[in-house]
């Protein structure tokens, strides 16, 4: 009995390994994409992978739809999702780490489409393709403009090239990535987004304060500047 006591003892004294927190994630290619062999990869993968480590929190990375992903994460104590535009009807449901993600956005009509913009109000009657869950196309449907929705990127280039519709609402990463030519050209920049990562508000308060204090940290030390420098991206 006093051998077992000391084993109790002992085991009661060691330290607990970390909790493994769950990160969702959902497709954004170029920022955020599946492999085929498995795994992920692109500019916002690296800088979580980044922040988790310098924050010592291990981490799974599971891809989901962004609206399943979220309602996960408000079911369950230790998970976060990445990139999430803070909107105020999600403010209260979540802790939130960031910005991980600065995007300027932009209309881009086909190279050879002579389409000239002065503001927003000019594209009213024209359809403009936008990725599911993006902040872009619930953006501009709060200015009135008719919005087409697809989940991927490569689509939206197909039907844009197809004259599908006229206008397209993404970003430069996402428009260099799919490597077309002539690229599609940028009619008017519209918005600048900031996302963050998007917690469970019962993570505990020391993991959520690491983590903000390091991607503070990383930005003060020039590294998520580099980061877009390397992906051929500016940080506005």
């Amino acid at each position: 009995m006093r051998g077992i006591s000391l084993l109790l003892t002992l085991l009661c004294s060691l330290p607990l390994a970390a909790a493994e927190l769950r990160l969702y994630a959902w497709e954004r290619p170029p920022l955020v994409q599946q492999r085929a062999e498995g795994g992920a990869s692109g500019l916002v993968v690296e800088l979580t992978a980044e922040l988790f480590r310098r924050a010592d929190i291990p981490y799974r990375l599971e891809f989901l739809p962004l609206q399943r992903a979220l309602l996960h994460v408000r079911q369950e104590q230790d998970s976060c999702v990445l990139l999430v535009e803070r909107q105020q009807e999600r403010e209260p449901y979540f802790a939130w780490v960031g910005p991980l993600l600065v995007s300027r956005l932009g209309l881009y009509a086909k190279a050879d489409d002579d389409l000239q913009l002065r503001s927003l109000a000019q594209a009213g009657g024209l359809g403009i393709l936008s990725h599911q869950g993006s902040g872009a196309g619930e953006y501009l449907q709060t200015v009135g403009l008719q919005v087409i929705y697809s989940n991927k990127e490569s689509l939206n280039l197909s039907m844009l090239q197809r004259s599908r519709a006229r206008l397209w609402a993404t970003s430069s990463a996402v428009v260099a990535s799919l490597g077309v030519q002539p690229a599609p050209r940028e009619v008017l920049p519209f918005l600048t987004l900031m996302e963050d990562i998007a917690c469970n508000p019962g993570l505990p308060p020391a993991r959520l304060q690491r983590l903000r204090e390091t991607l503070l940290q990383l930005y003060r030390e020039g590294w998520v500047q580099a980061r877009y420098r390397q992906h051929g991206l500016d940080l506005h």
